[in-house]
């Protein structure tokens, strides 16, 4: 090189005198150099200047990118032509738009990262919109979106289904019981058998609490139902395992063919609920069709609810009394206060008519304390021999959640005295008995102070630990009226928790007995005290007086 500028040095490190004795090809890349010779080649030939990108080597070993011209200088001999270089270092701007590249490059992958999460979060919010929950199973929104699909091939192509609508029955006795986790169990196993007794082209649904609901397509008539509804029956003859105990579960069911006079999922919904509604009437596990003339019963539900809210202000509530006996020789041992309702239009109405609705609508409570209260006034007028040596029992039902509960509706006791020789049982589910507050020092002590003493209802299926029933205030245990019923299939069963119940010290009572051939085969299994139509059907105040006094034996 014939020269150097000061910034030629700075830019490729070395000093003047070393640039100066080597020739500008050895500073470029050993890649570059072939090229920049035919540039330099042509430079007096064809143009009088060129340029182009280059690497030159540092003193330190490293690259620098350049943007290189080359001029031819005026008046330099053809033969041996002199040239200008200009080196222009565009390394850092290099550097710089590969940081840009990979900087947009992150951003690219970042945003379509995010798109991609947002798009799973969207199809997962998507999801939990259209499901339940616990079960997996379309929610009510998806259902009715399912049948507004299938009410568009109805109308459009006569595309025929049905709907069924089903619920477990008792199901509140197994939340009461066992608890709510064991409830939600039953829900899931319900849920993956109703999977399997329907087609894939069908849909299941869970529409809340434990009411389901299945959409059965190209259905015209109710033979294909009745086929679904008894794969059903048999799918739920294997009992279910909840915390290692074996329930058994039925449901009732509503069926509606749907026609083209429907037009929205809603109109669906009513009618097949009131089909369920009239099944549920009709007993455990039935099954009805839906008919036209049940939206005038709907109606004659909504009037019922309407003065079932004035059924106490108005008077019209009454008790009535069922004797409990001793199984060997009828002697008197209590009696179970059993509400009515003496209703204007309808008649008398037992319990099972209208205490659920008066749980729904809040109003059981103030129910349980009226009668507990008009029973204890009422039993003084009854003619009972006061100088017996042990006491007579005036069960009562507190449908409570906990014992708390039943202190309230009991709390009056405290503050009066029973006629003798009477004493106050208050009947409750084995589920209140493990409500976490219920061992409260308080509230067994309000308890105590009123005298009351406790009747377990259903006992067996529940939850509660046989060691911790000591804590309670316990008499009596009761086997329901469905066991007596089959006591072929149940004799030992029963018989276990006649066992199980004198071991504990409790009274083990059975219910529902209405023939001899009963009674006798409970007394051979170790009973002795039991209640039923056999002995006297349930009976107003002024008459269980007479009955007391004219046919029944004190010990």
């Amino acid at each position: 090189m014939q020269g150097v500028n000061q910034a030629a040095e700075h830019l490729l490190g070395f000093d003047r005198s070393h640039l100066l004795d080597r020739r500008f090809l050895q500073f470029i890349g050993p890649e570059h150099r072939a090229e920049f010779s035919r540039l330099i080649e042509t430079l007096p030939h064809a143009v009088a200047h060129a340029s182009g990108l280059f690497s030159v080597i540092h003193s330190s070993g490293g690259r620098l990118q350049v943007q290189l011209q080359a001029l031819t200088l005026p008046d330099s001999p053809q033969d041996q032509p002199t040239f200008l270089l200009t080196l222009t270092n565009l390394t850092p701007l290099l550097a710089a738009q590969e940081a840009m590249q990979a900087l947009n490059s992150t951003l690219e992958d970042r945003a379509r990262e995010s798109t991609q999460q947002l798009r799973g979060l969207a199809d997962q919010f998507k999801y939990q919109a259209r499901h339940d929950a616990l079960t997996g199973l379309h929610n009510r929104a998806a259902f009715e979106e399912d049948l507004a699909l299938a009410l568009e091939e109805l109308h459009e192509r006569a595309e025929a289904f049905a709907v069924l609508f089903c619920d477990i029955d008792r199901f509140k006795r197994i939340n009461d019981s066992l608890g709510h986790p064991a409830g939600d169990q039953v829900l899931q196993e319900l849920a993956r058998r109703l999977r399997t007794v329907i087609r894939p082209a069908d849909h299941v649904a869970r529409l809340g609490g434990d009411e389901f609901a299945v959409l059965l397509h190209g259905v015209t008539d109710q033979v294909l139902v009745s086929q679904t509804v008894t794969q059903l029956e048999e799918a739920l003859g294997v009992p279910f395992d909840v915390s290692g105990q074996e329930l058994f579960i039925q449901v009732g069911s509503g069926v509606l063919l749907v026609t083209a006079e429907y037009h929205s999922s809603k109109e669906i919904l009513k009618d097949v609920d009131l089909a369920l509604y009239q099944a549920k009437r009709g007993g455990s596990a039935g099954t009805r069709l839906f008919e036209p003339s049940m939206r005038n019963e709907s109606q004659g539900h909504l009037e019922l609810e309407a003065d079932l809210r004035y059924a106490l202000q108005r008077d019209e509530l009454v008790v009535h009394y069922q004797p409990i006996v001793a199984l060997r020789g009828g002697h008197l041992l209590g009696v179970e206060a059993l509400i009515r309702w003496r209703h204007p239009q309808r008649g008398l109405l037992p319990a099972d008519a209208f205490v659920p609705l008066a749980e729904e609508l809040g109003l059981i409570g103030q129910f349980d304390a009226w009668v507990l209260q008009t029973a204890v006034r009422q039993l003084a007028g009854w003619p009972v021999d006061c100088a017996l040596d042990r006491p007579l029992w005036l069960k009562v039902n507190v449908s409570a959640a906990h014992l708390k509960q039943v202190a309230a509706v009991t709390a009056p006791l405290s503050s009066s005295s029973l006629p003798a020789p009477w004493q106050v049982l208050i009947e409750i589910t084995e589920r209140v008995l493990t409500h976490p507050a219920d061992t409260d020092a308080a509230t067994l002590q309000t308890l105590r102070a009123a005298g009351v003493e406790l009747v377990v209802d259903d006992f067996g299926i529940g939850a509660s630990s046989l060691s911790s029933l000591h804590r309670f205030p316990l008499r009596m245990v009761k086997i329901d009226c469905s066991f007596v019923a089959s006591l072929d299939q149940n004799r030992e069963l029963v018989r276990t928790i006649g066992v199980i119940g004198r071991s504990l010290g409790l009274t083990v009572v059975a219910e529902g007995i209405e023939i001899e051939v009963q009674r006798a085969h409970l007394t051979q299994l170790g009973l002795t005290v039991g209640q039923g139509y056999l002995f006297a059907r349930p009976l107003p105040a002024e008459q269980l007086g007479a009955h007391l006094h004219s046919t029944l034996k004190f010990p």
